[in-house]
């Protein structure tokens, strides 16, 4: 439940950074402001990225993080600012959360932290 919880407040993130983005190009004298604000959302939702890893496998959190957060920014982008999606891009988003779930039904185990695995020392390669 608190994965799923972060990856949604991630994902939102996302998409309210690249909104920001987007209104700051669209206009020159607010472009430095929303530059800023479009930055404080998308680099501090890499914190929520960051607890993910530690509740997911980690190549699982980051295919649904990264893909997920694709999917909402273009689909914020899409409603906000009214642009439609054609059949093919709505095809290749409709691939992309297929492929999202695909990754889920590999390992699951989480893997033990990193003070548990066993350390390599320069002997061991000689």
């Amino acid at each position: 439940m608190k994965s799923c919880l972060l990856l949604l407040t991630f994902w939102a993130m996302q998409a309210v950074a690249q909104i920001l983005f987007k209104y700051g190009s669209s206009n020159a004298n607010r472009w430095l402001l929303f530059f800023i604000l479009g930055n404080v959302f998308g680099a501090s939702s890499i914190w929520l990225l960051m607890l993910l890893y530690r509740h997911m496998n980690v190549n699982v959190a980051l295919a649904l993080a990264a893909g997920g957060g694709f999917l909402f920014c273009q689909l914020a982008v899409a409603l906000v600012y009214h642009s439609r999606l054609s059949f093919v891009q709505v095809i290749g988003i409709l691939g992309i959360a297929i492929c999202m779930s695909l990754v889920t039904f590999g390992e699951r185990k989480q893997p033990e932290p990193a003070s548990n695995r066993v350390q390599m020392t320069e002997s061991d390669c000689s």
